[in-house]
């Protein structure tokens, strides 16, 4: 542990409570080119008045820089836990990127949280190191990295055994993703969010029916959803379901919601947003006072 505090841009964390060199770390300012001003130029005919915007230029990040941040951070920071990850706009190649990541990887195999949501992936490459070199991870955000796909995720799905939180919203994940997540993870699963991914309401209706940890799922905009799925979510199976998300889903029969949420009883389930033409009356399964969003129109609702 240190014995003084870190500048901000390493000792902070997305996910909170960590502890200088000890937990969290938060890589958003670590090799960003961003933070790095130009001096204005004073010569004759050169505005003073230049907007704060372009007030700053940006270049590119020296390999001697990278280096000795990450020598730093290897000395200050040895036990980092948890990472936030974003996007290095002072380093503009993508192999270099991929150098930054591995070399932090290799320094950091004992990762548990990695958040990968604002860093751009051209290829499978980090993902892949990910898979090489986390094997202690147990949860990774790429939500809205819509380049990733299956190629990306399974080799993750199939290589860090103790991953409890996978947040994949808005990516390209089909139902190859969904039976990688159910043949590797069903026995620690504690939080999936999927939303917005192509995926078929028989893969996920098998994913609840094995998932039996399931605490969170969210899985809104998932279009393909059908009552199969929606008659696969058992509350025996499912004990410890807390959050069920499936806003914009739109093809939910009254029958199938009153036979899930009405002649089943869901103890644990402290909130339920959900589209269907049926009433209040139709969910007497779940607690009085869990949250009960009907016929949600935007995520605010």
């Amino acid at each position: 542990m240190l014995s003084e505090s870190l500048p901000h841009s390493v000792s902070g964390s997305s996910w909170g409570g960590g502890v200088s060199g000890l937990g969290a770390m938060n890589i958003s300012g670590v090799v960003n080119g961003a933070n790095i001003p130009t001096r204005q130029s004073n010569a004759p005919g050169h505005s003073s008045n230049v907007s704060q915007s372009n007030a700053y230029l940006y270049h590119e990040v020296s390999e001697g820089t990278v280096l000795r941040m990450h020598q730093f951070m290897e000395r200050f920071c040895p036990n980092i836990l948890e990472a936030v990850i974003k996007n290095p706009t002072g380093i503009s190649s993508h192999s270099r990127r991929l150098g930054i990541l591995t070399r932090l990887f290799q320094a950091y195999p004992r990762l548990e949280k990695l958040d990968l949501s604002d860093f751009i992936m051209w290829d499978t490459q980090p993902l892949q190191v990910v898979s090489e070199q986390l094997r202690m991870l147990s949860s990774l955000d790429v939500t809205n990295r819509v380049e990733l796909g299956d190629t990306d995720l399974l080799p993750v799905v199939e290589s860090c055994p103790r991953l409890k939180e996978l947040r994949i919203r808005a990516t390209n994940a089909t139902d190859v993703t969904v039976h990688g997540i159910t043949n590797n993870l069903s026995h620690l699963l504690v939080r999936l969010n999927i939303g917005g991914c192509p995926v078929s309401s028989a893969a996920m209706a098998e994913l609840v029916s094995k998932c039996t940890r399931l605490r969170v799922l969210q899985a809104w905009s998932c279009l393909r959803l059908d009552d199969t799925f929606l008659l696969a979510l058992d509350p025996h199976v499912l004990a410890e379901m807390q959050v069920l998300d499936l806003m914009d889903v739109q093809k939910f029969s009254v029958e199938a919601v009153r036979q899930t949420f009405g002649q089943q009883t869901w103890p644990h389930l402290k909130y339920l947003r959900i589209r269907a033409k049926c009433s209040r009356e139709e969910f007497s399964g779940i607690p009085v006072r869990a949250v009960l969003k009907l016929n949600s129109t935007t995520i605010l609702d």
